[in-house]
């Protein structure tokens, strides 16, 4: 899943954060490559993810994304300019507005979730299964140390 290339070849370290940095960016650029053969990006799929189970205010969002707000603010508009998600005024705030998941989303993220599981599989593949499972716990306590 990883190709070596001369950038591999020489290692700046061996530490911590330097490998998951390294590796955060090698699977991101996999992943995004697989979806930019639909049409998407990493942070288009994370935003239709995020808005997969029910609709989120802006601020909810960039608390989920991790991201900017106008970063959000300009994935919101790219998926609603795509017809993937829709905005409504908030039911208890008329100064904000809830984003939610079109039909046409749900469809869009049915395929990106097929072309990410592809590249989790290939991931599995290469390192065992036992392997990833442990890696996507610890990278999860991380995540969330709070629980």
């Amino acid at each position: 899943m990883f190709p070596a290339g001369d950038v591999d070849a020489v290692r700046v370290t061996d530490d911590l954060v330097e490998l998951l940095t390294v590796t955060q960016r090698r699977v991101a650029a996999q992943v995004s490559a697989a979806l930019a053969e639909d049409g998407g990006t990493l942070d288009g799929y994370r935003l239709l993810r995020a808005l997969a189970g029910t609709g989120r205010a802006m601020g909810e969002l960039v608390a989920v994304l991790h991201l900017p707000a106008p970063t959000c603010t300009r994935l919101v508009d790219a998926a609603v300019d795509r017809a993937l998600a829709y905005r409504l005024p908030h039911p208890d705030d008329g100064r904000k507005v809830v984003v939610h998941l079109s039909d046409v989303g749900r469809d869009r993220l049915r395929r990106w979730e097929a072309l990410v599981a592809v590249q989790e599989s290939a991931l599995s593949a290469a390192l065992g299964a036992a392997r990833v499972d442990a890696l996507r716990r610890a990278l999860d306590e991380l995540a969330h140390p709070d629980g």
